[in-house]
């Protein structure tokens, strides 16, 4: 179990609740003590209202006289007199304490009252295993602007000077393409960046300090945990969502939908695949096979795309789906989605004239691309042959007739929105 230590959102996008689903997106437990219940939207903070010191601390006692805590964390605790007194029970433990010096919402509101910034330095930063401050908090708890690599360093080693023992120093607020988050332990620094996002996520600060305490709690080490961590909160950004007409919300059970949708995936395309194996005449199929890929909603790469080898004349799912294989035609589908996001399953079969009737007379828009001579990435190859097909034709063809080279096979790739629709057409085909 872990213990959050934050105030109440009411939008269900940051504080307490978003923490909540974190850590169990995690496999961990959340307990909570609130400090303060707020009205918000994804616009704005329109009130704050903080719970009176003996109840924040009681509901700290309740829980720990019960159960054992394996890690805690602090969001906002909104003023000075709030922190000390979460910092003098937190003293008393043993616990390790990622603190999250919420100093201003998501929407750009302040969640603090004047002496807030002291008592973190002075009282809670001391405490801490992690401190996760972006770069208006950092800046603020170590007096130094902050703009270039070596400013974040200094700052990395100021915060550290304070008491805490790493400090993950978020990198939202700098300028340029990537997003840099620096992380420091033990005079070591480990940086690791992503593409800037053009909207802001509001809860992305309470989410990632709540994937670390899940982490910790769980045993992990703070190398371990920041790389865990981190990369589940690229997830989550990228699953980000709107639900109002502000700020878009940050997905803290992004994990966990997504190895659900990998489940449903890999399902429904070995179900398409054997069905497929099943109808397809032998002429239809390649010498080296027929694959047959699904990609994952909003897939980036080949390892979101899953593909298996249409098995022929084999049942009970002797061939298993796999993410990451059949490289070739993930690469060409995932093209073909950059364009038109409804483009997600494909399908290789041979390059025949019957084939090309079947697609013409079915009033599918075909394209056709010859291989180049020379060696390379054929998958990489792939994706640029299918780019410059589709901005030749102004549109995503739904067939792609590779016509082959010298010692390789003329192909057809089939697209479609489902493994479902693939078979359905093979078998209206057919008929």
């Amino acid at each position: 179990m872990a213990l959050t230590i934050a105030g109440s959102d009411s939008l269900g996008g940051a504080g307490i609740e978003a923490d909540i689903k974190a850590m169990a997106s995690q496999g961990v437990h959340g307990a909570v003590a609130i400090t303060a219940v707020t009205a918000q939207n994804s616009c704005r903070v329109a009130r704050i209202l903080p719970l009176p010191v003996e109840d924040i601390i009681g509901q700290m006692d309740a829980v720990l006289e019960d159960v054992h805590i394996s890690a805690a964390k602090t969001g906002m605790l909104y003023s000075g007199e709030i922190a000390s007194a979460v910092a003098e029970r937190l003293a008393s433990t043993d616990l390790p304490l990622v603190v999250d010096p919420v100093l201003v919402a998501g929407v750009g509101d302040s969640l603090g009252r004047d002496g807030l910034v002291e008592a973190v330095r002075e009282r809670i930063a001391p405490l801490a295993t992690i401190i996760t401050p972006n770069i208006p908090e950092a800046e603020a708890l170590t007096g130094l602007r902050i703009s270039t690599d070596d400013d974040v360093r200094r700052a990395c080693r100021a915060l550290a000077r304070l008491g805490a023992e790493a400090v993950l120093l978020k990198g939202g607020h700098m300028d340029g393409d990537m997003s840099v988050d620096t992380f420091f332990h033990q005079g070591k620094f480990l940086r690791l960046g992503s593409p800037r996002v053009e909207a802001r996520g509001h809860g992305g600060g309470c989410i990632l300090s709540s994937y670390l305490t899940a982490n910790l709690a769980k045993g992990k080490g703070m190398w371990e945990s920041f790389l865990a961590s981190h990369a589940a909160i690229m997830d989550s950004i990228a699953c980000r969502f709107q639900v109002g007409r502000g700020v878009p919300l940050v997905e803290p059970m992004a994990g966990v939908i997504k190895d659900a949708h990998r489940y449903r995936i890999t399902s429904r395309l070995r179900a398409s695949a054997e069905r497929a194996g099943d109808i397809l005449p032998k002429s239809w199929i390649p010498a080296t096979g027929a694959d047959m890929v699904f990609c994952l909603p909003g897939a980036a790469d080949i390892m979101d795309v899953c593909g298996m080898s249409v098995p022929v004349g084999i049942r009970g799912g002797a061939r298993c789906p796999s993410f990451g294989s059949a490289p070739r035609l993930s690469t060409a589908v995932l093209a073909a989605m950059r364009h038109d996001g409804g483009i997600r399953a494909g399908i290789s079969l041979r390059c025949t004239n019957s084939v090309i009737t079947w697609a013409r007379r079915a009033d599918m828009a075909v394209g056709t691309y010859r291989r180049r001579t020379g060696t390379g990435d054929l998958a990489c190859w792939e994706g640029e042959r299918m780019e410059e097909l589709i901005n030749v034709l102004g549109c995503v063809p739904d067939v792609v007739c590779d016509r082959g080279g010298p010692g390789t096979e003329p192909l057809v790739r089939v697209l479609a929105s489902s493994p479902e629709e693939l078979v359905s057409r093979i078998e209206r085909a057919l008929r």
